[in-house]
């Protein structure tokens, strides 16, 4: 095993620890889902208006409040970058918690949560078309789904940490509205759709284009299902 596996593995054993969610007997490491987002019966079209969809942009300067900022907390949180008491404000601590993960991951380093560190989040916990949450799974990665689907999609679900029927239908209903073929499984594009879905929040964000090829990073990263 690669000590980027091995440290990748480590991380989110730690963070699971941490977040006193799951034990570590129900932790299911490495096991990537049969489909998601079923893009089977995605239309190309609307694959490439998500993908050619521009990041929103936030920082100390420009710090929210956006459950977008909740949820990057707690994406991060699940690979081991924790920042304590997630919120929606993107505080210091917030800062502080990016430009660790900048550092580690291999990208600018500048602390701010923009799209090079959306797309290596994306990439970590979705390394394949594959990989995605679903029903059973749960976890930080969770939390920040629910928060989502309830900010932006007036789901209603309880933030539990736990992907339950709930969950999958909420999910289901954010991929009729994002016109992705409705699985209940959060996959990468689903991730894409959500995130760059802005209409809930209150005021204007800044945002940064980005070409569709995005992801052709490099990274593979690992993942966990927890």
């Amino acid at each position: 095993m690669s000590e980027y596996l091995t440290s990748g593995v480590a991380r989110r054993i730690a963070a699971l620890a941490t977040a006193g969610i799951v034990s570590l007997g129900g932790a299911v490491l490495l096991a990537p889902s049969a489909s998601a987002d079923d893009l089977e019966r995605t239309p190309a079209e609307v694959v490439e208006q998500i993908e050619a969809r521009s990041w929103p942009v936030y920082s100390v300067d420009r710090p929210g409040p956006s459950v977008d900022v909740e949820a990057a907390q707690h994406l991060l949180n699940a690979l081991g970058y924790v920042t304590p008491n997630p919120g929606p404000e993107f505080t210091p601590d917030v800062e502080a918690t990016v430009r660790a993960f900048e550092e580690s991951e291999g990208i600018d380093v500048d602390g701010v949560l923009d799209s090079q560190t959306w797309i290596k989040v994306r990439n970590l916990h979705f390394p394949s078309e594959a990989d995605s949450y679903r029903r059973g799974d749960r976890g930080y990665a969770v939390i920040a789904v629910q928060l989502l689907v309830n900010a932006k999609y007036d789901a209603g679900v309880d933030v539990s940490g736990v992907y339950d029927e709930a969950t999958e239908e909420a999910v289901r209903d954010a991929q009729d509205a994002l016109g992705i073929g409705a699985d209940g499984a959060f996959g990468r594009l689903t991730y894409k759709g959500v995130i760059t879905h802005q209409e809930h929040e209150g005021a204007a964000r800044d945002t940064e284009d980005v070409d569709a090829s995005e992801t052709a990073d490099g990274t593979q990263g690992v993942r966990g299902r927890y």
